[in-house]
């Protein structure tokens, strides 16, 4: 169980590992790589907001369809009807210390995984009464959350992966590779995903749907260019617009 979430949360690394050790078989003069920087936050965090501890919550915080408190009827709508319409909700819900931006759908995002959090805190309780699907859900949230044996495993469960990926030597190689990572874990950053929606031309049918997944930087210049220039532009961009 824990070797399935540290492969899944490594899976941008190995993928981006994959390539820079094909590029390197097949071109001694790989580009250096790109320093890390924090990435700046896109909103300031409003007054008075403050971190708050999160719980598990064992039903969704109720919320009227139509709130007339989040409207701020001390506005004039002529002049500024987002505030008219909207500044009451917002004085009463700053943006966290931990968030960039927040709005009526980040706070549901956030109630819904907390409630979510509850749901599977009650299924890793090793009640009697668990039934089978109950406990797998159950035993799976539990090994997720059991950071001291996370750590202690470190990456050993990735050394079979890097040790396929250490063995690539052409990039005809990395299509199987590929293929057999997408069959263990979630891959939509893996160059992309794979999976099942609802079809959007028949709603009775659900079909398979294949999406577009990256590495991070702009194109694959970035990647194989070993020019000046090159290395200027990955040093700005590293510095002023990671992305994760």
């Amino acid at each position: 169980m824990i070797r399935t979430i540290r492969r899944g949360a490594s899976l941008a690394a190995i993928v981006a590992l994959a390539l820079v050790t094909v590029a390197a078989a097949e071109d001694a003069d790989t580009p250096p790589r790109p320093s890390a920087a924090a990435s700046p936050a896109s909103a300031p965090v409003g007054k008075g907001a403050l971190a708050t501890t999160k719980r598990p919550l064992t039903a969704l915080p109720y919320t009227p369809s139509l709130d007339v408190t989040a409207m701020d009827r001390a506005i004039d709508p002529c002049v500024d009807f987002f505030k008219y319409s909207c500044g009451g909700w917002n004085k009463k819900n700053p943006i966290p210390a931990d968030q960039a931006r927040w709005d009526v759908y980040g706070k549901l995002t956030d109630d819904s995984a907390q409630y979510l959090w509850g749901l599977l805190e009650e299924a890793a309780k090793p009640a009697p009464g668990r039934d089978a699907a109950t406990q797998k859900i159950g035993d799976y949230f539990a090994s997720c959350m059991d950071e001291p044996a996370i750590e202690k495993a470190g990456a050993a469960p990735l050394e079979s992966d890097l040790a396929a990926i250490d063995a690539l030597a052409a990039k005809d190689a990395l299509a199987s590779l590929i293929g057999r990572l997408h069959l263990g874990m979630d891959t939509s950053g893996m160059l992309f995903g794979f999976g099942s929606e609802q079809d959007f031309k028949n709603a009775s049918q659900v079909i398979g749907f294949a999406t577009a997944g990256g590495l991070g930087l702009p194109d694959r210049d970035y990647y194989t260019r070993t020019t000046r220039s090159r290395r200027r532009r990955v040093s700005a961009t590293s510095s002023t617009s990671p992305r994760s």
